[in-house]
């Protein structure tokens, strides 16, 4: 069990105090710098709730004012947070010079104990642990609060799967005054931030740092930075470049970027949870279909980074109708282009009109009429239907590219780079976008590519090098089962002038000439700006 200290269960500590007057102390559960955890009943409500512990009456001047404030700062913290993946504060009272923060109690264990007893986690877990901390740091940052301790200890895990963020005990409210001690660094080192030791200023992206971080000690069972000593590891942190472990596999490239030494560099929060839940669930939910107009999902314009990954293709088990486009291209995106280094910026142009363009990762022949860098006005119309039925659309300026997608499609928009369309009834799904590219780009597609095997029904039928418009490309084309029903998925990525593209489509069976078609208009009109 666990709140908002996590430690060993234990029989020490056993008693039947009261503490004011409403919670009866059954048994210690956990001990940390900042206090003790104990198991207790909530005499008044009748449950079971944790309560911890900070004691104050051994400290003096500034000490005491420092650590009283800090705990009154968790649980306002924490307070201000109702999720599920953060840790509910029910109460906080003061008695006897110690103060009480009443806590959710969760019956679970924390991820420093798990590693400690079971060892590493395989990548996938890993995955599904931290989609659990992303939703939760999301709601975290949307009150202002920064954690600024993430780490395993700080993680608890229940037997039904729950993730849970907890012990905000150096929590930062972004409108609150500072709160700092003469010659103090209080947290973990080989979780910390560089710009947190340095004393630079912190913002969301100082919790993703101690994201990735965690994330890597969960599949090889410590921090990169971990050394012997303290002054060793704030070194490692502040000038050594992390040593990525091979057990982390597919996350790789999202671990290296989150523990970026530059803030600005890292991935965004959206970038990091598409590209975890590309892993962690690989089958995504039907997408919703939208009678009347489209839906259009606005997002914030990806962050810019100077060496984003290259995007990868779509996860194989993103199909249209039962994978929801939103999700399939945040995974794709995330899952290449954002993974690695910096930010959100990588997109999939999905374009679904007529025949034409090069095949995925078509010949030059095919869309090579359009000239380069040129993009015509978002209202300005093509007219006309592709063959297979899809109605052509107007052509449409995204970020660094524009298109021709379908007219009466629905759109999706997770970034100004990366749009998808899904018909109407939901067989189809046409997805682009934009980004960088750092590597070699089939090398980069062949590792996620990899992360799928195990996916219901796939099966690949190509993954090679070609060209697009006389650059190079990349296709991909796989068959796979979503809710027991036959899809397909062909992407095509190529580069031009250092920037990764992808148009990517999506279908069932039983739509395959259609699909197809939207796919090769798609393609043929696509241009890049």
């Amino acid at each position: 069990m666990g709140a908002g200290l996590v430690g060993n269960s234990s029989d020490e500590g056993r008693g039947q105090r009261l503490v004011v007057g409403r919670y009866r102390l059954l048994e210690l559960i956990g001990r940390g710098g900042m206090g003790r955890v104990w198991r207790a009943d909530d005499r008044i409500l009748g449950r079971p709730v944790a309560a911890k512990e900070i004691r104050i009456d051994g400290l003096v001047g500034e000490a005491s004012a420092v650590q009283r404030e800090r705990s009154l700062r968790e649980a306002r913290a924490t307070a201000r947070i109702d999720h599920p993946n953060v840790v509910r504060v029910y109460d906080v009272a003061e008695e006897d010079d110690r103060l009480w923060i009443v806590m959710e109690l969760v019956d679970g264990r924390s991820l420093e104990q798990a590693l400690g007893h079971d060892g590493p986690v395989a990548p996938r877990e890993a995955a599904r642990i931290g989609l659990g901390l992303v939703r939760a740091l999301r709601a975290v940052h949307a009150v202002g609060v920064l954690h600024r301790d993430i780490k395993p200890g700080n993680v608890l895990l229940t037997a039904g799967g729950r993730i849970v963020l907890t012990d905000f005990g150096i929590a930062a409210m972004q409108d609150a005054a500072a709160l700092t001690m003469a010659g103090t660094l209080v947290g973990s080192p080989e979780y910390m931030a560089p710009e947190r030791i340095e004393g630079r200023q912190q913002g969301p992206p100082s919790d993703l740092w101690s994201l990735g971080a965690t994330l890597c000690a969960a599949v090889a069972g410590q921090s990169p930075f971990t050394r012997a000593t303290t002054l060793a590891t704030l070194h490692a942190v502040l000038y050594e470049q992390p040593e990525i472990p091979a057990a982390a596999g597919p996350l790789r490239e999202l671990l290296a970027g989150l523990l970026l030494k530059e803030a600005g560099r890292r991935p965004s929060l959206d970038a990091v949870e598409g590209a975890l839940a590309a892993l962690a669930e690989p089958v995504p939910h039907p997408p919703t279909v939208l009678a009347g107009r489209p839906a259009v999902v606005p997002v914030p314009p990806p962050v810019p980074a100077p060496v984003p990954p290259p995007e990868r293709p779509a996860a194989p088990v993103r199909g249209p109708r039962g994978g929801g486009p939103a999700r399939r291209r945040v995974a794709l995106l995330a899952a290449g282009a954002v993974v690695t280094v910096s930010a959100v910026a990588v997109g999939i142009v999905l374009v679904a009109r007529g025949p034409g363009g090069g095949e995925g990762g078509g010949a030059p022949a095919g869309g090579t009429d359009r000239p380069p860098g040129s993009s015509a006005p978002a209202g300005q119309t093509s007219g006309g239907k592709a063959s297979g039925g899809a109605a052509v659309g107007a052509r449409r300026s995204e970020e660094g590219f524009s298109w021709e997608p379908p007219a009466d499609w629905n759109r999706t928009q997770q970034s100004p780079a990366d749009v998808t369309y899904t018909s109407k009834d939901g067989a189809i799904e046409l997805s682009a976008k934009q980004g960088r590219t750092t590597e070699d780009l089939l090398t980069h597609w062949e590792r996620f590519e990899s992360g799928f095997h195990d996916t219901p029904g796939y099966r690949k039928t190509k993954l090679e090098r070609t060209t697009f418009s006389g650059d190079p490309a990349v296709v991909w084309e796989y068959a796979f089962l979503q809710g027991g029903k036959p899809r397909q998925g062909r992407q095509l990525g190529f580069e031009k002038g250092g920037r990764t593209y992808q148009v990517s489509v999506w279908y069932a069976d039983s739509a395959e000439s259609t699909a197809l078609a939207v796919y090769e208009r798609a393609k043929k009109s696509f241009e890049t700006s």
